[in-house]
């Protein structure tokens, strides 16, 4: 009985995953609609790419797996944290699906906070002192990828423009490309074991750029071990 308990099990999960996935392929398909009339403003075209990427953002969080060392000690809740000035709606949109989906972080219910440029120290404190799962850095913020990861380990660390992960050291990043989103994402999210990103991304290679951690163009975040890409030339 014990046998077919954890086979069925494990199907529900495989299932799981897979509608994940789907949904995820679906979505990054759809991306944003191109404008059909000069009528239609510039900040609606905004305010939908900011949805978008906020549903992005919370689907990768259930492909994403953290060791136990880099969540929060018993009785605290796993945080996303987004840092910045913004007025697109990407932070009410986030939040809202945060809270529609009680969307959680290795079981636990993810506990969201946004804190404006004014408010750097709090959040650095925060970082340094209870860490954070997931830090959404927003264009205009005045945190680099580089700061926050001297601060906490235990964060994938998101931002916007493909040079957010090529060359600042962000985990992942999204950029508009013929009117519809797409993600540019580090290797070495992929490649460490926490915060680990599943590897069933990677078979979205039509909206899913893959970084790798070492050469000219790669990756220099410091977090993790740094693999090298088969793709990749070995540097000698």
């Amino acid at each position: 009985m014990a046998f077919f308990t954890s086979r069925f099990k494990l199907k529900l999960r495989t299932r799981r995953s897979f509608v994940l996935l789907a949904g995820l392929s679906l979505l990054l398909g759809l991306g944003t609609s191109s404008l059909q009339a000069q009528t239609v403003k510039a900040s609606e075209e905004e305010r939908r790419t900011a949805r978008v990427q906020a549903t992005y953002l919370t689907h990768l969080v259930n492909f994403t797996r953290w060791e136990k060392s880099h969540l929060p000690a018993e009785g605290e809740s796993p945080k996303i944290i987004v840092v910045g000035n913004e007025s697109r709606g990407f932070v009410d949109s986030l939040e809202f699906l945060i809270r529609q989906n009680a969307l959680r972080i290795e079981g636990e219910l993810v506990e969201f906070h946004y804190f404006e440029n004014v408010r750097k120290k709090e959040a650095g404190e925060m970082f340094k002192n209870k860490g954070a799962q997931l830090i959404y850095v927003l264009p205009n913020s005045s945190f680099t990828p580089r700061e926050i990861n001297d601060l906490t380990e235990s964060a994938v660390v998101f931002g916007e423009g493909r040079e957010f992960v090529t060359e600042k050291g962000g985990d992942v990043s999204f950029v508009t490309v013929r009117n519809r989103v797409k993600l540019v994402i580090s290797e070495k999210y992929f490649r460490r074991t926490s915060p680990k990103l599943s590897s069933k991304l990677v078979n979205l290679k039509s909206v899913v750029e893959i970084i790798p951690s070492s050469g000219p163009q790669g990756s220099i975040g410091h977090r993790g071990p740094n693999f090298h890409s088969v793709d990749s030339p070995q540097p000698k």
